[in-house]
């Protein structure tokens, strides 16, 4: 894992509306089958005591992940 920039966000979206957002923390890469994803790593809004990857994260107010946005 790399530390992020400040400013990079999780955004998620629920019924076409982007209303959650998470401040991302890290970047990891992540083995999906045969590749490698890069994936941003937030703290988990459902438990703010761990770290999730964002896409697997459902934000209980935001819904689920939509992508990630820049915002210095």
């Amino acid at each position: 894992m790399i530390s992020a920039e400040t400013g990079w966000r999780a955004l998620f979206e629920l019924d076409g509306e982007e209303v959650g957002r998470s401040r991302v923390i890290g970047w990891a890469g992540v083995r999906k089958g045969d590749a490698t994803e890069v994936v941003g790593i937030i703290v988990d809004p459902n438990d703010p005591s761990t770290l999730s990857a964002a896409p697997d994260v459902v934000d209980p107010s935001g819904g689920d992940f939509a992508r990630y946005g820049f915002a210095p």
